[in-house]
């Protein structure tokens, strides 16, 4: 053994989800140290709670994302990487070649040196705060008939027959869950509070839908006041209509988790748009050694595979530099 030889550089990647997995393995592979600190008590991220099945990851068409999250965190565990569960960071410090990191996991403090920094932390699905000042909201929001996560509507799909349902948001994921509903047998109220912003083809299915009556189109409209009826849901809109369902999904789109890099000195200058950290084509990011990768750097194509390919690309960046 060489005792002059430089040790194995640790990399700290805040985030187990596709990405920050991804970015380990490939790290472990590259002869690099990867340290994941994770809030939860498992690997998976928001994968690891969608039980529909995978029609965008290549190869796995018969799996949920749950069961790839699970595959995923299988295949981390496989190469001994370093997991910190249950663990919050408290402190960041910048030192003058890496990080000290201070992580509280399960009431005991650790230090963790590390020779840089990977942010995958993902993002959030914005939800009930977008409506926390309407009136009436405050009353509605136990209601079992309002939800506002990307899938939600799923497990009800069978009920929905015979209904009448709202969808608010005009992305994809609004699309979706209007077109699905409307296919399930519901009537379905679609609304966009300013245009329609989905892709082509899923537009073109919502659009068909429109013509064949099984949705109703509201465009630029909000909703002004919420009441409720003999368990139904009054939506009264900005236009002057009133619109009464049984169910109600919020598909409101989301919202990076960057929120906490302002409890830390060290990052908090780090460039961001909308609460999306700005990465270079190696998904550095405006702050030395730190870099960003998965849902948490990308706005504008978020999926499972280009996190996972993100994770993969900043790796090899960090093994070619360190």
């Amino acid at each position: 053994m060489d005792i002059h030889a430089e040790p194995i550089a640790k990399i700290g990647i805040i985030g187990g989800g596709a990405a920050g997995m991804s970015c380990a393995l490939w790290l472990k592979q590259l002869g690099l140290q990867p340290v994941i600190i994770e809030k939860n008590t498992y690997l998976g991220g928001q994968l690891k709670g969608m039980q529909r099945i995978n029609r965008w990851v290549l190869g796995h068409q018969q799996q949920t994302s749950a069961e790839l999250a699970e595959l995923y965190a299988a295949h981390i565990g496989q190469l001994d990487v370093d997991c910190l569960y249950q663990a919050q960071l408290l402190d960041i410090r910048r030192l003058a070649n890496g990080f000290e990191l201070t992580v509280n996991q399960l009431e005991k403090h650790t230090s963790l040196l590390v020779r840089a920094l990977v942010i995958a932390t993902g993002v959030r699905v914005v939800g009930a705060e977008v409506f926390a000042d309407i009136p009436g909201f405050a009353a509605l929001y136990p209601s079992t008939h309002l939800s506002f996560y990307p899938l939600d509507h799923l497990p009800k799909l069978g009920q929905l027959a015979g209904r009448t349902v709202a969808v608010i948001g005009g992305g994809d994921n609004a699309h979706f869950t209007a077109k699905d509903a409307a296919l399930a047998g519901a009537q379905v109220h679609l609304l966009i509070r300013h245009t329609a912003k989905a892709r082509a083809p899923i537009r073109r299915h919502v659009q068909a839908l429109v013509a064949e009556g099984c949705i109703i189109e509201h465009s630029g409209v909000q909703i002004a006041a919420f009441a409720t009826t003999e368990n139904r849901i009054i939506l009264a809109l900005t236009n002057g209509q009133h619109v009464i369902v049984d169910e109600l999904f919020g598909r409101l789109g989301f919202a990076a988790n960057t929120g906490f890099l302002d409890n830390f000195a060290a990052l908090t200058n780090i460039s961001k748009a909308r609460g999306y950290i700005n990465t270079d084509a190696v998904y550095r990011s405006s702050l030395a050694d730190v870099y960003a990768i998965g849902d948490v750097a990308d706005a504008l194509h978020p999926s499972v595979v280009n996190a996972i390919a993100a994770g993969a690309v900043a790796a090899q960046d960090l093994s070619d530099r360190i």
